[in-house]
């Protein structure tokens, strides 16, 4: 039977990103005439932001600003900088642009697209004025692939017919020219366009976007380019633009290098120089200075940086809800045996007399074990694997071959980011969902060893050749796998499903967790509609078939479906009243859909990583919903998805662990033992 248990929200926001925080009241822009959708308050007031900035420093003192200038006596005077209190005779470089840092659903896309709107006022102003040449000038905007059609259909909905237009510049849609006088006023694009363009024409070329200069460039989901190594960042930073934008809900993620590549893009005086920033912002932090550092982070934030909490809207009350499901007793009885199976590698693993060539076999089994037995709790007896119903020796064939090494990653990555040995660049499952299409693949194509040492694309291209190298004798050796979830997840899935050719299965064949999803969906009112996520497409594959058993219309929106069919099948679930349910992926779904026209959300089993949860959550509970949101998530009661939920709280030691199988540090053994309890 299920019960549902009422979630207490208790996440808390980082430290760092609270000192970003900004509480300015700020005065609300005019509506641009361009959009024809009403802008909110707090939009309104982002364009007063967004207005001021692209007018240059305030060295007067009226907005807050990093520099000022100050007057000692007639015709003599300096430029002080408020973050730093340093004082320098030369007026620093003009700088237009800065960061939107607003949480997800508070609707940064419309309110960078009415910036470009606004653009249109004062070029109406100018030629009033008799200013013939006056022109808008183009946009570029730079997104991940995932977030083309987003932004597309943003224009569309939002933007007056025939106000101004926009066009891709990605894959088989690419301008020929972009000094062109009919060019669209938004060119969108993607990072792996801009760095592919970059890397193929010389670091120093002039042509394709980089020929010319832009009137405004936006970053969206600029996070992306955290790794100032990178050649992406390198790329980014090289394109030319009068003001320039970067919208993210995390401008800093893991540490104070993060905001230091933005403000590198913006070519914000003195901290585009990495130097410039350590010395004033990184030091300090290292130096046991954490507060001084943190007082000046908030100067800065104060001056460049829009973060408003998400409470800033009204949004319609939103219940997340747990929903804990009993097996059956043969379902029960098939998960016991996986977990013995389980605790049988992990002794292996921990047992092991030789070195780290005889335990890796085991710890990549370990991973796949631990998988199998996430997802019996969703297929229930449906469940099917080799791994778990044969004998795996470790002495066994376990030849490192490319389909071992992605599975491999795809599992490490569910888990925790990896890191570049080459770099130190870190990898998570969030930047792999926001990965490029195949026709960029080429710049996608990492390498993973045997012994799960990992080297990003990037490094691969600067060696040219050359073979990575691990510490071990002899070398392991590597394989390429592909660090895009669009491409990676369409590997084959550990499960199979037996219909037996049928479509339908009867109620009592139903796994015990589905059985209680399409409960749930069948006592919703029939205007309700609901999206259901789960890691895995099989998973889906058993729900649709329920759901074909209940005569309850479903759409999918997977990897299979392709890119050109998504956005029908989107708007089908939005305007079809008879399609009340739609089946996503997390690695298709938790990033670039508006889906407010549900009200239910379902999530099938607990991920690894939490964030990846919260942002496909947010796909519904956003502006423009008007309906009360209810959130469920899954779980089998006294299974392995218990402990994975008590990761999401606890999640750094145990992922350490599992993703450390040559024993950095001492104490694995013990830690190990830890996890097989946990078991």
């Amino acid at each position: 039977m299920t019960q549902l248990v009422e979630l207490t929200n208790t996440v808390p926001t980082p430290e760092l990103l609270d000192a970003i925080t900004s509480a300015q009241d700020l005065p609300e822009a005019d509506q641009p005439r361009a959009i024809r959708t009403k802008l909110a308050r707090h939009q309104k007031q982002a364009l007063t932001f967004m207005q001021r900035r692209e007018e240059g420093w305030a060295f007067n003192g009226k907005h807050p600003d990093v520099w000022e200038y100050v007057e000692h006596r007639v015709g003599d005077g300096s430029f002080v900088n408020r973050i730093s209190d340093s004082h320098q005779k030369e007026q620093p470089e003009n700088f237009q642009g800065g960061i939107i840092a607003d949480p997800m659903g508070l609707g940064k896309t419309l309110t960078m697209i009415a910036l470009t709107a606004s653009d249109l006022m004062w070029v109406s102003l100018a030629r009033r004025g008799n200013n013939e040449f006056a022109s808008v000038g183009q946009t570029l905007v730079i997104v991940p692939p995932p977030l083309l059609g987003t932004w597309e259909e943003q224009l569309t909905e939002h933007v007056e017919p025939g106000a101004f237009s926009w066009c891709r510049h990605h894959g088989n849609d690419r301008l020929i020219t972009t000094n062109d006088a009919h060019q669209p006023t938004i060119i969108l694009t993607t990072y792996h366009t801009v760095s592919a363009e970059w890397r193929n024409a010389g670091e120093s070329a002039r042509s394709g976007i980089f020929s010319r200069r832009w009137r405004r460039i936006i970053l969206d989901e600029a996070h992306i380019i955290r790794n100032h190594n990178s050649q992406m960042a390198h790329a980014i930073c090289s394109l030319d633009g009068d003001s320039r934008w970067a919208v993210t809900g995390t401008p800093i993620q893991n540490k104070l290098s993060d905001l230091a590549t933005l403000l590198k893009f913006l070519r914000i005086y003195p901290y585009s120089d990495k130097r410039c920033f350590d010395a004033d912002f990184t030091n300090l932090w290292k130096n046991g200075q954490a507060n001084e550092a943190l007082k000046r982070l908030k100067r800065l934030a104060g001056c460049l940086i829009l973060r408003r909490p998400s409470t800033t809207i009204q949004l319609p009350e939103r219940r997340d809800l747990l929903c804990p499901v009993e097996f059956y007793p043969a379902e029960r009885e098939l998960y016991q045996d996986i977990r013995t199976r389980t605790i049988e590698r992990l002794d292996e693993f921990l047992y092991a007399n030789n070195a780290d060539t005889v335990r890796l076999p085991s710890y990549v089994n370990v991973l796949q074990q631990i998988e199998g037995m996430r997802m019996v709790c969703n297929l229930g007896l449906y469940y099917r694997s080799r791994h778990d119903f044969t004998a795996q020796d470790p002495s066994a064939d376990t030849t490192w071959n490319n389909a071992m090494a992605q599975r491999a990653l795809d599992l490490q990555l569910e888990m925790n980011p990896v890191r570049c040995k080459d770099c130190k660049a870190s990898l998570d499952v969030a930047f792999s969902l926001l990965g490029d299409t195949p026709e960029v693949q080429g710049l996608q194509q990492a390498l993973l060893s045997q012994c799960m040492k990992f080297v990003c694309p990037e490094c691969v291209f600067r060696r040219g050749g050359a073979p990575p190298v691990c510490d071990h004798t002899p070398v392991c050796p590597f394989a390429p796998v592909s660090i895009s979830a669009i491409t990676a997840k369409e590997a084959p899935e550990p499960a199979a499903i037996e219909f037996e050719g049928r479509d339908l299965m009867s109620p009592h064949e139903m796994p015990s967790k589905i059985k209680s999803l399409i409960l749930q969906l069948k006592n919703l009112a029939c205007d309700t509609k609901s999206v259901v996520f789960s890691t895995w497409r099989t998973t889906l594959d058993v729900i649709e078939a329920g759901l074909k058993t209940e005569d309850i219309p479903c759409l999918r929106f997977d990897g299979k479906i392709p890119q050109k069919e998504r956005p029908n099948v989107i708007n089908r679930f939005r305007h079809d009243p008879t399609c009340r349910v739609l089946l996503l992926t997390l690695s298709c779904g938790a990033v670039g859909l508006t889906l407010t026209v549900a009200s239910y959300a379902f999530l099938m089993e607990p991920h690894w990583n939490p964030t990846l949860e919260d942002q496909a959550l947010a796909r519904i509970h956003r502006m423009g919903q008007t309906r009360e949101v209810t959130t469920a998530r899954f779980f089998i009661r006294d299974s392995f998805e218990e402990r994975v939920m008590e990761v999401q709280e606890k999640k750094r030691k145990l992922v350490t662990v599992l993703l450390a199988p040559h024993g950095q540090g001492e104490g694995e053994e013990e830690d190990v033992g830890s996890l097989q309890f946990s078991i």
